[in-house]
């Protein structure tokens, strides 16, 4: 399958009828023109529920008055840090779909954002059809992977991020042979992907030099590593309890390498249903 293919099977995330009719949205916007541009989108999108606010600390006012299902939020400081706004936010109702809007998407206070919670960016001036688009992967779209959170640098996390979409697609695609369900996946697992990449290309240090050398980087490393998933399993157990795990027994004598490799590869088949149940997901 090309990737067209992957995108007439199911596409990216839409907000239907239903989805727009219950979505209430708080736009937080100090520039009074984009703050009625914003409203005046998303009514001709579909969506009946919209508030407003000049500012972050108004915007907290109308949050504790009604119940708000996504907050569009200028990121930059007005009344307060837009970090500090967003844990606010966040504190309210973590279940509150945060889209902060920036003309400079690529600063770091906007990446540093996505770090916080935000489930995207929108760059402003928009589209119509963009802040659709945007509105509904925040919504019905995977969450940023955790990877973001954890990682040394921003370059190595960006990169972990698309790589773990890619690996998640490979396993869809792989399954999609056999079973109708993953086939209904493929879509979003390619649209998973395709965002991933985006950030990676928008927020990445150093330009699109350093961002190919923490692939690279990233690349080397896992080839470097245990090549089962047992093996994987059985190292990260280990180094998590300061301890090796043992592998089984390999034959001493040079001749039987072959064998023995092959009867490590079986008992890595048949440890697997044991193991995987107490050991962490690769």
């Amino acid at each position: 399958m090309n990737y067209q293919d992957f995108l007439a099977n199911g596409g990216a995330p839409v907000m239907s009828s239903l989805d727009k009719d219950r979505a209430q949205i708080l736009v937080v916007e100090s520039d009074a023109t984009t703050r009625n541009t914003f409203k005046q989108t998303l009514a001709s999108l579909g969506y009946p529920s919209v508030w407003d606010a000049p500012n972050h600390a108004m915007a907290l006012q109308k949050l504790a008055e009604r119940p708000i299902t996504h907050v569009i939020f200028e990121a930059k400081k007005s009344t307060m840090p837009a970090s500090e706004f967003l844990t606010a936010v966040l504190a309210c109702d973590e279940k509150i779909i945060a889209l902060p809007s920036s003309s400079e998407p690529s600063v770091d206070d906007v990446f540093n954002l996505l770090v916080i919670g935000a489930r995207g960016f929108i760059v402003k001036p928009f589209a119509g059809d963009t802040l659709d688009s945007s509105i509904a992967m925040a919504t019905k779209g995977e969450p940023l992977s955790e990877a973001i959170l954890y990682a040394k640098n921003r370059n190595e996390a960006l990169v972990s991020l698309a790589m773990s979409n890619l690996d998640r697609l490979a396993q869809t695609m792989k399954q999609a042979r056999q079973f109708e369900t993953a086939q209904r996946e493929l879509g979003k697992k390619v649209m998973g992907f395709k965002r991933a990449v985006e950030l990676a290309k928008t927020f990445a240090q150093g330009g699109e030099e350093k961002l190919a050398q923490a692939i690279l980087d990233f690349c080397l490393e896992r080839q470097n590593g245990p090549a089962t998933r047992l093996g994987r399993l059985r190292k990260r157990l280990g180094d998590r309890k300061g301890v090796k795990v043992p592998r089984p027994t390999e034959a001493a004598n040079s001749s039987n390498k072959e064998t023995s490799a092959t009867e490590d590869q079986a008992q890595d088949q048949a440890d697997g249903s044991a193991d995987a149940s107490a050991l962490p997901n690769s």
